[in-house]
C-alpha cells in the first residue's frame, strides 16, 4: 500500500521548509484519511509547528456536496483572514481544483494568501494553477501487489509464505501552488 502518512508528512515538511508555520488539513473522511491525519499531526508536532484547529470536515458528516464545499471554504477563509492559516493540504485533488477559483472569488489569493498542497496527483497537474501534489505511486503499489499474489500462487499448498507488508513511497511533485518554484512534472 501507499504510505499515506509519510506522503501528508512530507507536504507538511515542504511547507514548513517554505516558511509556513499555520497548515490546516482538509480531508474528506475515506480509507486514506486516518493516515493522513496522523502523518500531518506526526509532522506538525516534530517540526514544532502551531497547531490548527481540525477542519470542520472532521467534526461532522456533511449533508451534501455543496454543504461539505461550503464549509472547508468557510475554514480555510476565515484561518488566512484570522492569520491563523497559511497554507493547506487539501485530499483531493478534485476538491482543490473546486475550492481555489472559491476562494479566489472571496478575495484569498493563492499561492500569495494560501499555499495549497492536494492529495493524490490524479488531475493537478491539469488545474488552471498547477497544484503542488503528493503522488501516490500507484503503478508501483500495483506491480508489488501483483508480485507478492504470483509469489504466494507459486508457492506449494504446504509451505505458505510468510506474509509481508509493503508501504510504497509517495513523492511530491512542486507545482504553482505553493509558491514554490515548480519543477519540471
Amino acid at each position: 500500500r501507499s504510505d499515506h502518512a509519510h506522503g501528508a508528512a512530507e507536504a507538511v515538511a515542504h511547507l514548513a521548509g517554505l516558511g509556513h508555520r499555520s497548515i490546516a488539513l482538509a480531508v474528506q473522511e475515506s480509507p486514506t484519511a486516518p493516515r493522513l491525519r496522523a502523518g500531518y499531526a506526526a509532522a506538525v508536532a516534530a517540526l514544532g509547528l502551531s497547531p490548527v484547529p481540525a477542519s470542520p470536515l472532521e467534526d461532522a458528516p456533511s449533508r451534501s456536496e455543496a454543504d461539505r464545499f461550503e464549509r472547508t471554504l468557510e475554514y480555510l477563509c476565515e484561518g488566512v483572514a484570522g492569520g491563523n492559516v497559511t497554507a493547506a493540504i487539501v485530499h483531493s485533488d478534485a476538491d482543490a481544483i473546486v475550492l481555489i477559483p472559491r476562494l479566489q472569488a472571496r478575495g484569498v489569493r493563492v499561492p500569495e494568501d494560501l499555499a495549497v498542497i492536494t492529495y493524490d496527483d490524479e488531475v493537478a497537474a491539469l488545474a488552471d494553477l498547477p497544484l503542488t501534489a503528493v503522488a501516490p505511486d500507484k503503478h508501483a503499489v500495483g506491480a508489488a501487489a501483483a508480485g507478492l499474489l504470483l509469489s504466494r500462487l507459486g508457492t506449494p499448498d504446504d509451505a505458505s509464505p510468510a506474509r509481508r507488508h509493503l508501504d510504497i513511497l509517495p513523492t511530491l511533485r512542486v507545482r504553482g501552488s505553493c509558491g514554490a518554484a515548480a519543477a519540471d512534472s
